[in-house]
């Protein structure tokens, strides 16, 4: 009997030390991330600016493609080809002159079958010409070198929209990490408020078996727990797939333990960040994408110009044939002009067409660039009706609390019934839950009126 008593507490022991073991593992595989490592870890991971940062070598590439243009042009050639019988072929019997044709097939007749010579030549039956050319452009009407332009406009363009891509990814990281903090708040709120029902469940049951109170008051408040418990389930559940959202976006497994390392800390005054709405406006990306919208509609109209223009180059060709049952090489340089005069007057047209396009991404731009204006000006009356909401709620939060801890004492002193204490407690939880949002909404509108101002 005594040995199987010693089994069975080695057989405790060491399920105990394997589930402190676990517990042990468990919280070393917890990856603790902060605000700025999530960002870090969203800009090198997130598909969003992946994606962009292949525009800007697609459009490096293109760059390059178009640089090419400046360098001759480089062409080879071969055809080979052979017929049943050849393409020219004459003899004695087509000389048109009667005459002449006596007197040849006269001299043939008497020497030709003795010297092996034929009646008749022919030509092109079977052969092969191959050859290689370059082509150096010296004037295109400007074309190349606008061209060059225009790729090089590209290449800013998507570099622009990279930055615009990051920023967005920055701003999204920022809102579901303070949205994880804002849900452990609440979590943290609730359970504060779970202790002291649970505390006062305590003191209820006894007075229902000190016949002080009755039945009801226990009912009542188990369930105001329940209720406390179905909410902090919910929370648990937010947090969990909050913290999957992140772990999806800033690249990590879906299923990996993450916690979250930052406070919201105290909030500073907005009028420490405020500038002027026109410089915000003027350093952004998106402005900046304006201003190469309206370069490359200028550089566009430049390249229809040249089509009306002169063009001019250069060349040579190398080439090699045995047509004439021979070989022969020939080496050819050239020259070519060319002057579209037809080409004018529906050149005047397009250049027209162009005119017109400018304008309008002009218009396009100074209409974004107001609204854009407007909207910097709205995320900081946002931002600073959040700072502001934050005293409110405070506030409101001192109040709810002096308010719970004098119902407390009121209801123990027997002067107010027990569902105006229960509901001191639910005004209290609010409070606090509406200055946790506070804080929270102040820190997202914060981190979008940064990202406006390129801070």
């Amino acid at each position: 009997m005594k040995k199987a008593t010693k089994y069975k507490l080695i057989y405790r022991l060491t399920l105990l030390l394997f589930i402190a073991l676990n517990q042990i593992y468990a919280q070393a595989q917890v990856l603790e991330l902060s605000l700025d490592s999530c960002i870090q870890m969203a800009v090198q991971n997130n598909v969003k600016v992946k994606n962009a940062n292949l525009d800007i070598k697609s459009a490096e590439q293109e760059k390059n493609a178009v640089l090419t243009k400046y360098f001759p042009q480089i062409m080879g050639m071969a055809v080979g080809f052979y017929s049943d019988k050849p393409l020219i072929e004459y003899g004695i019997s087509d000389i048109g002159n009667a005459g002449i044709r006596d007197v040849i097939q006269s001299i043939y007749s008497k020497y030709g079958p003795a010297l092996g010579i034929s009646d008749h030549v022919s030509f092109l039956e079977k052969g092969m010409i191959t050859g290689i050319s370059a082509m150096q452009p010296v004037y295109m009407g400007g074309r190349i070198v606008t061209g060059n332009k225009l790729a090089k406009l590209g290449v800013d363009a998507s570099v622009y929209q990279a930055e615009i891509a990051k920023q967005e990814v920055m701003m999204q990281t920022e809102e579901l990490y303070w949205q994880i903090l804002s849900l452990e708040e609440k979590k943290n709120t609730v359970v504060s408020v779970l202790e002291l029902i649970e505390s006062l469940y305590k003191d209820v049951d006894c007075a229902v078996n000190a016949g002080l109170t009755t039945q009801n008051d226990l009912l009542r408040v188990n369930l105001k727990r329940n209720e406390m418990k179905s909410n902090l389930i919910r929370i648990e559940n937010g947090i969990c797939l909050s913290k999957m959202a992140l772990c999806q976006y800033i690249g990590l497994n879906r299923n990996d333990s993450i916690a979250i390392i930052n406070s919201v800390g105290m909030a500073e005054n907005p009028t420490i960040y405020h500038i002027d709405n026109k410089d915000a406006v003027a350093q952004r990306y998106e402005s900046k994408l304006l201003d190469l919208s309206v370069n490359a509609e200028n550089l566009k109209r430049r390249m229809t110009l040249g089509e009306a223009l002169p063009q001019i180059g250069f060349g040579g060709t190398y080439a090699y044939n045995n047509l004439m049952g021979k070989d022969y090489t020939n080496l050819i340089g050239f020259a070519s002009i060319q002057l579209p005069i037809s080409a004018w007057w529906e050149t005047s047209h397009k250049l027209k067409k162009h005119n017109y396009l400018i304008e309008k991404v002009q218009n396009t731009r100074n209409d974004i660039t107001d609204k854009l204006e407007l909207q910097t000006q709205q995320v900081y009356d946002e931002l600073d009706a959040a700072y502001r909401q934050i005293t409110l709620a405070e506030e409101a939060v001192e109040d709810a609390k002096k308010n719970q801890k004098l119902s407390n004492d009121y209801y123990h002193a027997g002067l107010i019934p027990l569902s105006e204490m229960l509901e001191s407690q639910t005004l209290y939880r609010q409070a606090l839950d509406q200055c946790s949002d506070a804080h929270i909404n102040y820190r997202i509108r914060l981190s979008h009126y940064k990202q406006l101002i390129g801070k």
